[in-house]
């Protein structure tokens, strides 16, 4: 910014009064515009490919290979499975064996951290086989009331 000459007060190059007193402003050289360049507009050819798509050779794709560390099993995976495997089967065969053992082997599995949803189901499945089991022996031996065992009506 410049002064006014008469008054001093600031002025923007390029204006040609002073506001406040109006006199005349000096005015700066202004800077050469350069010229200006045309640009010719590239020259555009029809597409020819060099050899027919059919016998252009396949593109390759490699797929991003992501790395996962693998983690090695533990005492904790195998008593889950253990524990949903003996569950499930104690449904069928030794169920007196087999469900406690997938109850008990289950709890312990899911104390791990890698299967988690397979020792519940395995918790849940061999429990309720387990109640069943025992109001089946109840029944049974005739330790539980006749309403019980046989419904109200």
């Amino acid at each position: 910014m410049s002064n006014c000459p008469n008054c001093g007060l600031a002025y923007v190059p390029g204006t040609a009064v002073c506001v406040r007193c109006g006199a005349a402003l000096p005015q700066a050289a202004q800077p050469p515009v350069p010229p200006v360049q045309t640009v010719q507009p590239p020259q555009y050819q029809p597409y020819q490919p060099s050899m027919p798509r059919a016998m252009l050779p396949p593109a390759q794709f490699a797929p991003p290979q992501f790395v996962r560390a693998q983690r090695e099993f533990c005492w904790m995976d195998i008593f889950t499975v253990l524990g949903f495997v003996s569950s499930v089967v104690g449904y069928f065969f030794a169920s007196v064996l087999l469900l406690p053992l997938g109850l008990i082997a289950s709890i312990v599995g899911f104390r791990g951290d890698r299967n988690r949803g397979l020792a519940v189901a395995g918790i849940v499945i061999s429990a309720v086989g387990v109640m069943i089991k025992v109001m089946l022996i109840l029944s049974q031996a005739a330790l539980l009331p006749d309403w019980f065992t046989n419904g109200i009506w």
